[in-house]
């Protein structure tokens, strides 16, 4: 429950910022960005650890009491599926680098290209947010216990 309300609490914000900046929330959606920063880390992680670890690490929060070594081992996902996550966003910030040095002449490719590396960036750290940094959190937590 304290997931879904911080879920609401973030996109809330989002949304706020962006009617109080007289922006438009749909100016920042753009699907090769998000599948570039968002699909590839998961399914890269996905190959390290296999499905099968995956679906423990996400649904280990939800166990009464979970071994130790299985919690470690959700929190080593989460740490390598972090980085893994900002580092596939920092690719996509230089791949829009380059793509913005390779058509300086071309003044109308610097928007887009600009557009691209701020964008993927930000899916990085709307994932950290959203699911990596709560699921670290509840990890931790059951470690505690």
């Amino acid at each position: 429950m304290r997931y879904l309300i911080s879920l609401i609490i973030f996109f809330s914000g989002i949304v706020f910022i962006f009617f109080v900046g007289g922006g438009n929330p749909l100016s920042i959606v753009d699907i090769p960005s998000f599948l570039a920063v968002g699909l590839f880390p998961f399914l890269f992680v996905s190959t390290l650890f296999g499905f099968k670890e995956m679906k423990l690490a996400f649904s280990i929060s939800r166990k009464k009491e979970p071994e130790k070594g299985a919690l470690l081992q959700a929190l080593h996902f989460f740490k390598i599926y972090g980085k893994a996550t900002w580092i596939a966003g920092l690719i996509a910030v230089f791949l829009g680098i380059i793509g913005m040095l390779a058509n300086l002449e071309d003044m109308a490719a610097l928007g887009p290209n600009l557009a691209l590396a701020l964008i993927s960036f930000l899916y990085s750290g709307i994932i950290h947010m959203v699911i990596i940094i709560p699921f670290t959190i509840f990890v931790k937590k059951k470690l505690k216990e």
